[in-house]
């Protein structure tokens, strides 16, 4: 394919893509917003953790279970980023690994229900091994839909877009959290988690039926057959050659990951200290969720006036605050308060951190290979920061803690304000 071809190829995704943009909006818009509901009552900094905290004492123990979550649902999308830059539709592709991702939820449910009162030991390997395969099989259904989002939404709309379908989905992630606590009522421990993971499945099962009904043409691309080690040599290129995007993976790497070790265990910490219940716990689900909602529509209108790079300036700002009354954490209001910043401060990276990538790669067709590096490369780091974190607190204590994360955020703003450029 030439370049003009290409370039006539990508006028015509365009033109399709504003032709349907009202519909594809609407639905997906909708979509999400059903999955925020089920999001909201299956928190994993606050409900998975906290549920869990039941089974498994050793703080070590409880941030692997995050860990293996978070490095699967990042790391092997740069297995599937090959597949995708070939791929005419992404449509098709999306629903068969969102359906397996989804179903994991099911079986969740099934383990509770089975064996969390008959046998402990087999309930938590089971819980910990189906929650690593949900973040798995999200793995690819993230980077998929990502790319269909940049497929279907053209640039000039998708921080409208990203900014009123993380309000809205802030909202139902609210109700979702209102309707966890009313739950949990429902039946005696353990099986109202059971209840909670099973009403969670039928809700997002709606959801995808819901994202079926999105329009999609395919796109014409270059027909090559990529050798795999050719393909990953080429994708570790990029580090070499466009240092703007390296040092945005570097502060990702000390925002996004080693600044944030703290808050995994917001809900630990307020447990220890201050013996929380189930009833705070959905209180403080409900200001995180509340929280990012109002992030979200602050994010987006700073974002469309000034563009990405600004709101994860100021998001890293408001980290630092939130990092100081995680640790002091002397009673109930500072720990809706620790939360409450946090969920503002992550709401700008769970809009813009992946929106900065995709601006920042020149080739529309290279946008999967960018993703993929960036997720395989800071998944690992995503993930074991609640480990690392774990283990220092059982080897060092929280107050080391603490201070390693705050001197990675404020490094990694340097590296965000002065080193990356948004062009």
């Amino acid at each position: 394919m030439t370049a003009e071809e290409q370039e006539r190829e990508l006028k015509k995704i365009e033109a399709f893509a504003y032709r349907n943009l009202k519909k594809n909006s609407i639905v997906s818009i909708t979509d999400g917003a059903i999955f925020a509901i089920a999001s909201g009552m299956l928190s994993v900094s606050t409900v998975i953790v906290y549920f869990i905290s039941h089974y498994v004492k050793s703080n070590t123990l409880i941030g692997l279970l995050t860990t293996l979550n978070v490095l699967l649902s990042n790391s092997p999308q740069i297995l599937v980023a090959k597949k995708l830059e070939m791929l005419e539709t992404y449509k098709e592709y999306f629903i068969k690994v969102a359906l397996i991702m989804r179903l994991m939820w099911l079986l969740l449910a099934i383990d509770v229900f089975l064996f969390a009162e008959r046998n402990e030991l087999l309930f938590v390997i089971l819980f910990y091994l189906i929650f690593s395969l949900q973040g798995f099989f999200a793995s690819f259904a993230n980077i998929t839909w990502f790319n269909l989002i940049l497929k279907l939404i053209p640039e000039r709309q998708r921080s409208k877009f990203f900014g009123i379908r993380s309000s809205i989905g802030g909202l139902c992630e609210t109700l979702g959290a209102f309707l966890m606590g009313k739950i949990l009522r429902l039946l005696r421990y353990p099986y109202n988690y059971a209840l909670l993971f099973f009403i969670a499945f039928l809700i997002i099962m709606i959801s995808l039926y819901l994202f079926s009904l999105m329009k999609e043409i395919p796109q014409k691309k270059p027909k090559k057959e990529i050798n795999n080690k050719h393909y990953f040599k080429n994708m570790f290129l990029i580090l070499k050659e466009d240092k703007n995007f390296t040092y945005y993976l570097f502060s990702v790497l000390f925002i996004g990951a080693l600044g944030k070790m703290p808050f995994g265990f917001q809900t630990i910490f307020a447990k220890n200290s201050l013996g929380i219940t189930t009833e705070h716990v959905a209180v403080a689900t409900t200001i995180l969720l509340f929280s990012q909602t109002v992030g979200y529509m602050m994010w987006g209108i700073i974002g469309s006036k000034y563009g990405f790079k600004s709101t994860l300036v100021i998001s890293a700002l408001i980290f630092l605050p939130a990092i100081y009354f995680t640790y002091l954490m002397s009673n109930i209001n500072i720990y809706y308060l620790s939360v409450g910043l946090f969920g503002i401060a992550q709401s700008a990276r769970n809009v813009n951190e992946s929106n900065l990538a995709a601006k920042l790669c020149k080739d529309p067709l290279k946008q999967p290979a960018y993703i993929g590096l960036r997720n395989f490369l800071m998944g690992p780091f995503f993930a074991f920061n609640s480990i690392i974190a774990g283990g220092i607190i059982d080897a060092l204590g929280k107050n080391i803690l603490f201070v390693i994360s705050f001197c990675c955020m404020v490094l990694g703003f340097f590296i965000l304000c002065f080193k990356v450029k948004e062009e």
